[in-house]
């Protein structure tokens, strides 16, 4: 195959883009967006679509790839006729030319926008300057002059602002930044601050004219302010609040500011300083809009300051102290609700970008920042100031407290001094001056435990005590915030200071010792780096009092409740475990011989604790690999300050002496557990080997080998005289199952010396009838590839590993294909270049894989094609002699893409449709991997081949046909696909009225995807006559979603694509089963649009909806005067529902279903007797069951939701929802009748 029939990866590629551009903005999408507006009623619009077909059709007849340069090649001659020196010939022309190009240009190569930059500005100039320019033609042009801009390198930049050059354009925008009209004076600052955020490539990653173009706009405020000065007067006499002509300019003069100071660039150190004093000078005044403006300004210059990492474009220290003394004197009035949060914002931005240049004097002057700006926090000021206030003291709290000052020991005089002041404004927070704002307060507070960390003690103890006190109050609101407060407390100072000073008193609660049971959820969420210690000493001690508690008190009937309460707490206490682990401070002092041995007691004897436990141990151990792998570095400067790296190493080592005993003890545990809750055992398991020296393991793995030989003999024998043991979630294992999980789980860790035993049990598995043993044994393979001395063992052994695969293959059980299809994936990816005979042995399973009912499955089938694929492209040799069943003489082939293809193509000549039909699967899932490195002429034949199987008898070979038609269409390029069109669109249609396995719906996508792409025009001329209609049914909902796209806008429009690209996210495991299975219509075919049928659909939606509109989303509450409504009860459930209650029952029906309430003469309840009511919901929790039946018994509300479900809606025909009418038909129907029930379809879903 010569060079000329290769497809270029670009050309390939051009579809895929397209098709993946619902989220991102390329310019096939934005073209995309404009075709559609051929058949727009408005004119301007109609014209972009024209005047784009116009280019396109052009470019095609002079056989012009169409690509960006070629558009803006196109577009600048059509400007000739637009545009004649400096005047307009044609306005309408030039709008649609101009926004065409703005629209092209960002994708156009830098190189050819260089090229064309002085022809380009030559044409554009005009639609800037000229005076019947239109604003959406000056738009257009300042995008045009934006991205030519951006184009530009070094050299242009240097040419002087009075040459035509980039600077003269620069200009050119700036003089349109003050432009009275809103959206040019908008795209203009927009498009200077983008120009200025992407400088030319060079050494410098400040752009050129940044210095000038600050330089200009200074001067513009200076001469602007000066002007409104001047005319000071003539402003005070004019009415009216709203800015003056004068004030207006220097406004706009301040956004265009603005967005220099905001942008990636930021504005240059270099004129900070005079930025800085002119808008001090311009908030010093007296009106009110100049004085806002100026506080924006200030809050984009200090924002990307605080942003920037540059730091040669840092200011110096001792001028940044003034501008922030400044800042401080132009303090407002705390009542103003206009400049306060402005104001608030800047300091709070401005001390943040202070104290990344010098961070302890920013940290000095926190205590005076606190106190102004608590002034700002009293109650009876208007909320937004209040808020803002909170939102500055938080900022302040979380960027000037430097982390260094404070996990210094001992602490410097200076930082106790400060501390001890913040504390103190803090502190005077929870006065009744500031009771008013309490909920914004507690946030601040929140923030200052998390600043403050270890060192909040004692600074912050009497806020803690205070907030405790509070919390603790019956009648306290905030209990939300003050939870939050208390949260911040745990993480800084840690549960054993704060249960100091805020203890549970679980046990006997009483006056002045109010219980605090609040506090366990709270320190389960809060829990960070504690002391190991004071869980062993504390608070396991406590649940086993609690716990004694609830044995004791177990079988007492009346009092369940208590008993349950204690169980609550013993689950939450034990929940702690886990918070505790996480890297304590204390594990080699606290994780004693008797505390590890009460763990392994709680394993053995307490089932409901077994996962709580296994999560803390390996808690325990994996976060000390991962602080000493350093996976944490720079996160927690609290933590390493107390814990070092050396110290998690010695943790590790501590814990390593312990772990054979451990596995000793999670063996047995697993050994005993159902298969449902096996999991977390095995990844405790995991866990400890990571940790186990190498001879403990090798004397653990003898022991199981030990175990499971006889367990596989014992296996094999029952399976050839009984056949297979059923085993179920619910069930313990065989001893064999077992065995072989403990066995996978060890081999990433197991000595080489182990390999050669290992493969034994491997090749014994495998050949076992039992299914569950095949997939643990296919599991073998797969850990061992995923080590590094596993793979060489797999490499250096393959030649025995391929016979033993391939000679299992006829063993293999349907629920262990998966397993196999991950091991063979894994061998394939090590196979040797002179091993890939191998490939086509297994390739007929993989092909077949394809076809498979599980999904994970048929995903490992996909997964091996593409691993056999990228194998194949790589190179080598095919042993054909090799392949079983092949001529030993045959020659040797080249490996390559092509060839793979070649040898999946063979299965289209397979004896059944199922084999045909799988190819055709597996070549497209190949064909959407492979198209940017495939031949041409391979593709045109598969194509050729594909189009005669639709017209195919066999259903299965049409259905695998539409997916590889489906991905013609999604992946190859428009210039490839069109020309099959001729004979691809009559052979679909043969299907287009065939009903079965959906095909009329699979073959409407189809074609819709076709229109989109190729346009109504080029589908007429290749579709039939007979199937015009359908043709002209796809046009018409084309034209009517576009219309109801433009009538929701375009943010209602982007929350649709959101919405469709999350569901299709949930829906499909891999991108080809999206591009095969997703679709973007739902709608489906309509064969006729007459009166009738339109009528037909009118009465239809007439019947479920009110007005003509169908109500989305409403939901009704049933009321019932006997029974009043409560919402904290989990009954209310059962009262909600999504259609309009019915009136309530007559009295007659009332009375009867009171006649069946009694009242218990031992309890004194209030029972009905319903024999829906008395029906046991099933619990897993079996002692839970036995402990509520009574309770169960007279009240479930699980009956409600099952009758919900009974007489609910059932979905039928065309997915519309049917309603049960039970009751009335039961009503209805005669004895004879109920004796005889007629029958009744069954609803399809």
């Amino acid at each position: 195959m010569t060079a000329q029939n290769k497809m270029a990866p670009e050309e390939i590629g051009n579809l895929h883009v397209e098709e993946n551009a619902a989220g991102e903005v390329t310019l096939e999408s934005k073209l995309d967006r404009i075709r559609l507006h051929k058949t727009s009623k408005l004119q301007h619009q109609k014209q972009l679509s024209v005047i784009l077909d116009a280019v396109e059709q052009t470019l095609k007849e002079q056989n012009t790839e169409l690509s960006p340069s070629a558009y803006v090649i196109a577009l600048l001659s059509l400007l000739n006729q637009a545009f004649s020196d400096d005047e307009i010939k044609n306005p309408e022309l030039a709008s649609s030319v101009v926004y065409l190009l703005d629209t092209v240009l960002p994708h156009a190569p830098p190189q050819l926008l260089i090229s064309k930059f002085a022809s380009i500005l030559v044409y554009i100039s005009p639609s800037l300057t000229h005076a019947d320019a239109s604003p959406a033609l000056i738009r257009s042009a300042i995008g045009c002059l934006e991205s030519i801009l951006i184009a530009q390198d070094t050299a242009a930049w240097r040419k002087p602002a009075s040459e035509l050059g980039p600077r003269k354009a620069l200009n050119g925008i700036m003089s349109l930044a003050l432009d009275e009209r809103p959206k040019v004076r908008k795209r203009a600052q927009e498009g200077i601050a983008n120009v200025l955020s992407h400088p030319p490539a060079g050494p410098s990653p400040v752009h050129p004219a940044v210095v000038s173009c600050t330089e200009s706009t200074l001067r513009s405020i200076d001469d602007l302010y000066a002007a409104f000065r001047s005319d000071g007067q003539k402003r005070k006499a004019q009415s009216g609040g709203a800015p003056r002509p004068a004030e207006k300019r220097l406004i706009f003069a301040l956004q265009l500011t603005r967005s220099i100071a905001g942008g990636e660039g930021g504005w240059p150190a270099a004129n900070v300083e005079a930025l800085c004093h002119v808008l001090l000078t311009i908030s010093r005044s007296a009106e009110e809009y100049l004085v806002t403006a100026s506080m924006d300004v200030f809050q984009a210059l200090f924002s990307s300051m605080a942003e920037s990492a540059d730091e040669d474009n840092k200011l110096d220290a001792a001028k940044f102290e003034k501008i922030a003394s400044s800042i401080l004197d132009l303090r407002p009035s705390e009542s103003d609700q206009h400049l306060a949060p402005s104001w608030l914002a800047i300091l709070a931005q401005c001390f943040q970008a202070y104290s990344d240049i010098d961070e302890i004097k920013t940290f000095n002057k926190l205590p005076e920042l606190f106190e102004t700006v608590a002034e700002f926090m009293q109650a009876g000021l208007p909320e937004n100031v209040v808020t803002s206030a909170a939102q500055c003291l938080i900022a302040l709290a979380t960027t000037c407290i430097p982390v260094d000052a404070l996990v210094a020991q001992p602490l410097a005089k200076s930082t106790k001094q400060t501390l001890a002041a913040i504390a103190a404004t803090a502190n005077s927070f929870l006065s009744v001056k500031y009771q008013t704002v309490w909920r914004d307060v507690f946030t601040i507070l929140t923030a200052l435990f998390d600043a403050f960390g270890f060192v909040a003690d004692p600074y912050l103890i009497d806020i803690l005590v205070t907030v405790g006190e509070l919390r603790t109050g019956g009648e306290f609101e905030g209990r939300a915030e003050a939870d939050e407060v208390i949260g911040a407390a745990i993480r800084a100072l840690g549960p054993e200071k704060v249960l100091a000073i805020l203890p549970l008193n679980l046990e006997s609660p009483g006056p002045g010792k109010p219980g605090r049971a609040f506090l366990l959820p709270l320190l389960r969420d809060n829990i960070r780096n504690a002391t190991l210690g004071h869980y062993v000493t504390e608070m396991a001690p406590l649940g086993d009092r609690l716990y004694q508690k609830v044995e004791s008190l177990g079988g007492d009937s009346e009092r369940t409740v208590q008993v349950k309460i204690y169980e609550t707490l013993v689950e939450q206490i034990w929940a702690l475990l886990p918070r505790y682990c996480d890297l304590p401070l204390d594990l080699r002092d606290s994780f004693t011989q008797p505390f590890a041995e009460a763990l392994a007691n709680v394993l053995y004897q307490r089932v409901e604790l077994r996962q709580v436990v296994c999560k803390s141990l390996r808690v325990l151990v994996e976060s000390n690999k991962l602080y000493v792998e350093g996976a944490i570095d720079g996160q927690n400067p609290f933590l390493e300050a107390r814990l070092s790296k050396e110290e998690a190493g010695r943790n590790l080592e501590y814990l390593g002496g312990m772990a054979s005993k451990f596995l000793a003890v999670l063996f047995n545990v697993f050994n005993q557990t159902v298969s449902e809750h096996r999991v977390f055992i095995l990844d405790t398991i995991n866990s400890f080997l990571s940790i186990t020296s190498a001879e403990d393991i090798k004397g653990t793995f003898q022991k199981v080998v030990s175990l499971l030989t006889p367990a596989l003999e014992k296996s094999a024998s029952k399976k050839k005289d009984t056949g297979a043991n059923p085993t179920g979630k619910f069930s313990v294992p065989p001893v064999s199952h077992t065995m072989m999980d403990l066995a996978v789980a060890m081999v990433p860790y197991l000595p080489i010396s182990l390999y050669g035993e290992l493969s034994k049990i491997f090749m014994a598995t495998i050949q076992n009838p039992d299914s569950q043993l095949q997939k643990r044994g296919y599991r073998i393979i797969t850990r061992m590839a995923q080590s590094e001395d596993g793979a060489e063992f797999l490499v250096a052994n393959i030649d025995s590993l391929e016979g033993v695969i391939a000679g299992a293959s006829e063993k293999v059980t349907p629920p262990s294909r998966g397993a196999r299809m991950s091991a063979l994936i894994d061998v394939v990816r090590i196979l040797p270049s002179s091993d890939l005979h191998f490939i086509p042995v297994i390739l007929p399973e993989a092909v077949i894989g394809t076809k498979e009912v599980n999904e994970k499955t048929r995903e490992a089938a996909y997964n091996l094609l593409v691993a056999m694929g990228d194998k194949m492209a790589g190179g080598g040799s095919v042993a054909i002699s090799k392949v079983p069943n092949m001529d030993a003489g045959a020659a040797d082939v080249e490996a390559s893409i092509d060839e793979f293809f070649t040898m999946v193509s063979a299965g289209l000549a397979g004896a059944t449709p199922h084999m045909i039909s799988a190819s055709i699967t597996a070549l497209s899932r190949l064909l959407y991997q492979y198209k940017s490195i495939l031949n041409a002429s391979v593709i045109e034949e598969l194509v050729a081949t594909i189009d005669l199987f639709l017209t195919s008898k066999n259903r299965e070979i049409v259905k695998a046909a539409l997916g590889f038609v489906k991905v013609i269409v999604t992946s190859l390029p428009k210039e490839f696909v069109e020309p099959k069109l001729a004979t691809l669109v009559p052979n679909l249609l043969e299907w287009a009225h065939e009903h079965h396995a959906r095909f009329k719906l699979k073959v409407k996508h189809l074609l819709e995807r076709l229109v989109r792409r190729f346009g109504v025009e080029a589908m007429e001329k290749v579709f039939p006559e007979a199937d015009k209609k359908l043709l002209t049914n796809i046009r018409k909902t084309k034209e009517r979603a576009a219309r109801k796209k433009e009538a929701e806008g375009a943010e209602d429009a982007e929350e649709e694509e959101e919405g469709k690209q999350q569901r299709k996210q949930k829906k499909f495991l891999s991108e080809f089963e999206e591009a095969i299975y997703g679709s973007d219509s739902d709608s489906e075919y309509v064969e006729s649009d007459d009166e009738e049928t339109r009528q037909a659909r009118k009465a239809a939606r007439a019947k479920t909806s009110v007005g003509g509109r169908k109500k989305k989303g409403e939901t009704y509450i049933v009321d019932d005067d006997d029974d009043p409504l409560d919402l904290l009860d989990k009954k209310t459930l059962a009262r909600i529902s999504s259609t309009k209650p019915t009136a309530a029952a007559s009295g007659a029906a009332r009375k009867s279903r009171m006649s069946k309430v009694r009242v218990s003469e031992a309890s004194g309840k209030m029972l009905v007797d319903d024999e829906e009511a008395n029906k046991k919901a099933i619990d897993p929790d079996a002692a839970v069951v036995q402990k509520l039946a009574a309770s169960a018994a007279e009240a479930n509300p699980v009956n409600a939701y099952l009758d919900a479900v009974k007489n609910g809606p059932v979905r039928g025909q065309r997915n519309k929802l049917k309603y049960k009418n039970k009751r009335g038909r039961e009503e209805e129907e005669s004895d004879e009748e109920r004796a005889a029930p007629k029958p009744r379809r069954r609803a399809k879903f």
